[in-house]
């Protein structure tokens, strides 16, 4: 658009420059077809300008479209987790009451033994089986002692019966229980194989956004659009936290700049290297971009490590890049870590080396979980892979 303004003016200049005193007819003829000529850079200069503006917006609302559907997916997946702690709490319960029924079971049937045993004791000695002994008694002595003995034994008795009883309305409640335990199980599993599927309906939307990004038929320049602007977001980001050092509201954090090295840096997740620093084939828009990082493939869940000790300088949702950690590791050295799934540390906070900052996921511009990782130096990026220890 420079250069059109740039053509206007000269064309302008031109026009009137071409003007020298002549007849009113010719001279006003010039004038005249200049400011034509000029009107017509500036319709060109208002419709280039539009269409600017309208890819612009076009291109910001994939970006708002992108970073709209990971929220929810974020959302879900909290919903997901909450969900499976349920089923774990409940199959622990379920396991304990299962537990409590076989020690009580065990319990009823030794009792259930003995008094089973008494029962055929006194059927077989009749009704007079408990009085015989004190009839047999040869002193009042021993008279005594038999009927304590006796008394004893009934006492023992009621209270074995009693003890039954009570155990048998403990089963009755434990099964009552374990089957509403049963029950809630069945409906959290529900609920999870429900919340799955919405997920992958997430992802599944996700996913035909960003083929129309990929399948886009214009130009070379309009396809990277997106990507541009996306990473305009996160260079802008980076300049402001660099500017202004470290964040006033930070904790101070152990940042020893020594340890701060080629060679000693810890990778920050388990996994492949699939994208190499530099120029790099974009893997969803099939096309070159320059990659001012590197990106791991991992697992979903896969934990994020701090590199270094360091700062949590922002922890938050950026535009293309999805759930986003910055570190800032002292000696005007930043660490970026992006497309995360989950976000396990604030602003503000300081970490230590190997401390878990996230989760890895496919949040962002990216239909696969990987981890996208910058080093900087300021606001200039640094390949990493020579700053690594060896794994």
């Amino acid at each position: 658009m420079k250069h059109v303004a740039i053509a206007a003016a000269v064309a302008l200049s031109a026009g009137l420059a071409a003007v020298t005193p002549s007849p009113a007819g010719p001279l006003q003829e010039k004038i005249d077809k200049a400011r034509d000529t000029l009107d017509r850079l500036k319709q060109t200069i208002e419709t280039t300008r539009h269409r600017r503006d309208q890819s612009r917006k076009k291109h910001g609302n994939v970006l708002q479209a992108i970073e709209r559907l990971d929220r929810r997916l974020h959302k879900k997946r909290g919903e997901a987790t909450v969900i499976t702690r349920n089923i774990k709490r409940l199959d622990r319960t379920m396991e304990t009451l299962r537990a409590q029924e076989s020690v009580l079971r065990s319990r009823m049937n030794e009792r259930k033994a003995m008094l089973a045993a008494r029962l055929r004791r006194l059927h077989m000695e009749g009704r007079a089986g408990r009085v015989r002994p004190l009839l047999a008694a040869d002193s009042y002595a021993q008279f005594q002692r038999r009927l304590l003995y006796l008394s004893t034994l009934v006492a023992w008795e009621r209270r074995e019966l009693d003890a039954h009883r009570r155990d048998m309305t403990r089963l009755k409640s434990l099964r009552a229980r374990h089957g509403k335990a049963r029950d809630t199980l069945v409906k959290e599993k529900g609920r999870a194989d429900k919340k799955m599927r919405s997920i992958k309906t997430v992802k599944s939307e996700k996913k035909i956004v960003l083929a129309g990004v990929a399948k886009q038929t214009q130009s070379h320049e309009a396809k990277l659009a997106t990507l541009r602007q996306s990473e305009n977001r996160k260079e802008s980001l980076l300049e402001a936290l660099q500017q202004r050092g470290r964040v006033p509201d930070a904790a101070p954090g152990t940042r020893a700049s020594g340890a701060f090295r080629k060679g000693a840096l810890l990778w920050p997740a388990e996994g492949r290297l699939v994208g190499a620093f530099g120029r790099q084939k974009h893997p969803t828009f099939d096309t070159y971009v320059e990659k001012k990082g590197i990106e791991i493939a991992t697992s979903e869940g896969t934990a994020i490590q701090a590199v270094s000790d360091g700062d949590v300088v922002y922890a938050d949702w950026l535009k293309g890049y999805g759930l986003v950690v910055i570190l800032e590791h002292g000696a005007n050295y930043f660490t970026l870590y992006a497309h995360a799934s989950r976000l396990l540390v604030k602003k503000g906070e300081a970490v230590a080396r190997g401390a878990v900052l996230g989760e890895a996921g496919s949040s962002g511009l990216t239909d696969r979980v990987v981890l996208y990782f910058e080093l900087r130096k300021g606001t200039k990026p640094v390949n990493p892979l020579g700053w690594f220890a060896k794994r």
